[in-house]
């Protein structure tokens, strides 16, 4: 049995260890429904599933529960809803309806080529998914991924099809014949042990296309589809009570830094969706790690060499002890870079600008001279303010990247220059609250200018670095 209880904003996790190729036009839709956005608890509530990762199946207690049946009933009317995870808040919806996708994309002003992530609540979800037609209009969606019945009163047809069960039993009856072990066979073999050690977690694999997934979720091109397992009880809850594979990026407007806070998806999508369910501050902080080990892209003179297409929250080093194949690990952009994936990406977080706020930023590159790295932003500081600018905003780190205490840098605000200023303790602090302290700076403090000291690139360095470079307007090697 997996325990996760979530409690006074606290999370505790105790948990064990083809032919679909197409072209595509870019579009962005805005919303045109508008709803009263309400925020319900998920604070006092005891969440327990049962099984690691084949079943979604759990019971619910606490006083913090009606945000379940609330859910249950926006997504399976093909709203979207905002729910924590682990790593940011998502807005999700159901990845089984092209409608249901629409409404992501219009919900969040996202161009329309850019991919999304579908979530599982189960390895029985995702592996059902790969037995199903494509969804047709106006048909009843499935129940997925639970030995539980549907949810009451939810309407007819909601168990899963009894010829999906026997297709898989099939697979597995067939993969033991040819010599394999009977497990996911439906899932690529190169992905088990990654699957066995970082499921459910901060961890999204490209994975081949199901027919049930409409193309409007890979962005209207390619023939795979990222999916991840949270483990973020509430949102692994929230799938399997409306049965439903949810598709669901960050639950900010496009380009904005990702929530990770109730609040923050409430000060960028109010009115745009009915629901936000609040479980407290997200405990990693960065999207998930995207891997490939699957696509062409993943492949080397034709031999296996899987790549992150994304740092996250499994980090290149965690990857890499996996040991085999994996020492092959390559990062995209640092050790490769592909134009065809450039144009057609099969992530999210690979083309557009993202998680930038209104204020520019100034990230400051960690280099030979890196040591001179608060005298860089000082001398920063002062510029600005001979320039005009009357609010800076910092974000310094306060421990050396070796780990050895250092004294917080300190900075003297110019002349007319009001300076705020936040430390953290190091890559994995940053990591954390690098959206919340820009949100802060931008939202609630009003600065005009936020400049960031950055971290060496390794660990969860190199997922920090990969959100800053993407979110600053000025870059400066130090």
């Amino acid at each position: 049995m997996v325990l996760a209880k979530t409690r006074f904003n606290r999370l505790l996790f105790l948990s064990q260890r083809s032919p679909f190729t197409t072209t595509s036009t870019m579009t962005i839709a805005t919303a045109t429904a508008h709803f009263a956005t309400r925020i319900l608890p998920a604070h006092d509530v005891e969440l327990t599933f049962s099984s690691t990762l084949d079943d979604g199946a759990f019971l619910a207690t606490g006083s913090d529960t009606q945000w379940i049946a609330e859910c249950c009933k926006e997504l399976r009317r093909n709203r979207c809803v905002g729910l924590p995870t682990e790593t940011v808040y998502g807005l999700a919806a159901n990845a089984l309806d092209a409608e249901a996708v629409s409404a992501i994309y219009a919900a969040k002003a996202r161009p329309s080529d850019n991919p999304l992530i579908v979530h599982v609540s189960s390895m029985r979800m995702l592996r059902a998914l790969y037995y199903l037609p494509p969804a047709s209009s106006g048909t009843t969606p499935p129940f997925l991924g639970t030995a539980n019945a549907g949810p009451e009163g939810a309407g007819a047809g909601l168990a899963e099809p009894v010829a999906v069960a026997s297709a898989m039993a099939d697979a597995e009856t067939r993969d033991r014949e040819q010599g394999g072990d009977g497990v996911w066979p439906e899932i690529p073999r190169a992905y088990h042990a990654v699957i066995r050690r970082f499921w459910p977690g901060p961890l999204t694999l490209v994975l081949p296309r199901p027919a049930c997934v409409p193309l409007a979720v890979l962005g209207g091109h390619g023939d795979t589809v990222a999916f991840r397992f949270p483990a973020h009880p509430v949102a692994r809850a929230a799938i399997s009570a409306c049965g439903l594979p949810l598709a669901a990026p960050s639950a900010n407007a496009s380009g904005r830094p990702s929530p990770t806070a109730a609040a923050h998806v409430m000060h960028d999508l109010n009115g745009r969706l009915p629901l936000i369910v609040d479980a407290g501050a997200c405990d990693v902080g960065v999207e998930s790690t995207v891997l490939d080990a699957y696509s062409a892209t993943a492949h080397v003179d034709g031999e296996l060499a899987p790549c992150i297409l994304r740092p996250g929250g499994v980090t290149y080093e965690d990857l890499r002890a996996l040991g085999g194949v994996w020492q092959r690990l390559r990062v995209y952009r640092r050790d490769f870079t592909s134009a065809a994936l450039e144009l057609a990406p099969t992530t999210p977080g690979m083309k557009y600008r993202h998680y930038a706020p209104t204020a520019p930023v100034h990230v400051f590159v960690p280099g030979p001279q890196s040591e001179a790295i608060s005298a860089r932003m000082q001398a920063q500081i002062d510029t600005l303010a001979l320039k005009g600018v009357r609010k800076v905003g910092v974000v310094a780190v306060a421990v050396a990247a070796a780990g050895d205490d250092v004294p917080a840098p300190a900075f003297v605000a110019p002349a007319g220059c009001e300076l705020t200023v936040h430390c953290v303790g190091g890559a994995r602090e940053l990591a954390h609250s690098i959206f919340a302290l820009l949100r802060e700076l931008d939202e609630i403090e009003h600065v005009e200018a936020i400049l960031v000291q950055g971290v060496v690139d390794a660990n969860e360095g190199l997922a920090v670095m990969n959100r800053l470079t993407k979110a600053a307007s000025h870059h400066v090697l130090c």
